[in-house]
């Protein structure tokens, strides 16, 4: 282990770490260690909820850890370190608006470097310690690990828009409040319930809404997934991540068959050009993804995985990506597959 540089640790939330217990470990480690901890985590073509994957890193990971609700202000010590990265690792905070921070990460550090990484916590939402950094366990917060080392990703989801575009006429951080001037859920309702023949009365919100996900129109190239989560009083629908208002939206619909074909895709993407002995295969997938597989999650992680590779990763709260010729983007429902090289130059 004496070739370890830097050390990214990805824990199940099941595991009931707090402060306490791990801030100890975390603060007397001699090298840099970021992280968090997740829904469930990945390891060789299975997923667990109780674990954790630790990853030692050749290179030295440039460590920065930014305020969530504030990060305009806690951005700028950390700018010299991770100006020059090829690869940016990053972990947020789920209970976190993704927007501010995204924005401003982008505008800072612009496209050059390959983001990746997604949300930390619970699936209940409640705020509590998540984010594992050089200093302990951190709630509210944002951490960030450059590397000089060069990535290559694939960023698919498999979903297909069906319903005519729709304009988000008002939209507040993670709310639709309306589409095409009316209540948002009560538009979403009407397509989701045609299409599908079923009643949102009769099946509950979760269970229809999860195989119908929004997307985000994006000029030649793949929409972006907004999750539905629930339906607010007034017929606001809370998405998980933000959507802007004046956005073209659309109501999609998948199959088995599209999200293995994705899985496909992402791996293909990911190891152009071959995949160098030594190299991280990082699988960053979706935890809604996840739940809505159910058993055949299995058949998308066999399709994700690189031979000679090991296969580790984490299921998050929506999936934090780019590919350095496009917007830093938070997804949802989507499937990250990295491959970051050994080393320094990749």
């Amino acid at each position: 282990m004496s070739d370890v540089r830097s050390v990214q640790i990805l824990g199940a939330v099941g595991n009931d770490w707090t402060p306490g217990s791990l801030d100890p470990v975390l603060t007397a480690m001699h090298v840099p260690v970021f992280g968090g901890l997740f829904p469930g985590v990945i390891y060789d073509g299975d997923r667990y909820d109780r674990g954790t994957v630790i990853i030692g890193h050749e290179s030295i990971a440039r460590v920065a850890v930014v305020d969530c609700e504030h990060p305009d202000g806690s951005i700028e010590r950390w700018l010299p370190a991770l100006q020059s990265s090829k690869t940016v690792v990053t972990y947020v905070d789920a209970t976190c608006p993704t927007g501010p921070l995204t924005d401003t990460l982008f505008r800072e550090l612009g496209a050059g470097p390959a983001w990746l990484g997604g949300g930390a916590g619970s699936l209940d939402f409640v705020r509590r310690p998540v984010i594992l950094t050089p200093d302990g366990l951190k709630a509210g917060v944002a951490v960030l690990a450059g590397f000089d080392a060069s990535s290559r990703l694939g960023v698919t989801h498999g979903w297909r828009a069906f319903s005519e575009p729709m304009l988000v006429t008002e939209a507040e951080g993670n709310d639709i409040v309306s589409l095409d001037w009316r209540p948002a859920f009560e538009v979403y309702r009407e397509v989701v319930e045609s299409h599908s023949g079923r009643s949102f009365d009769r099946d509950g919100f979760y269970a229809l809404a999860s195989t119908y996900p929004l997307m985000l129109e994006r000029f030649g190239a793949e929409g972006i997934v907004r999750d539905p989560l629930t339906a607010l009083p007034g017929g606001r629908l809370r998405c998980a991540g933000d959507v802007q208002p004046n956005a073209t939206i659309r109501v999609a619909h998948g199959e088995f068959s599209d999200m293995l074909g994705a899985a496909h895709a992402a791996r293909e993407t990911s190891s152009a050009g071959g995949v160098s002995t030594g190299s991280l295969a990082l699988t960053i997938d979706c935890i809604s993804r996840a739940l809505l597989l159910g058993d055949r999650l299995k058949e998308e992680l066999a399709a994700l995985r690189l031979p000679g590779l090991p296969q580790l990763g984490a299921l998050t709260i929506g999936e934090i990506a780019s590919t350095g010729d496009r917007f830093l983007e938070v997804h949802n429902k989507t499937t990250v597959l990295a491959v970051i090289a050994r080393g320094a130059d990749g």
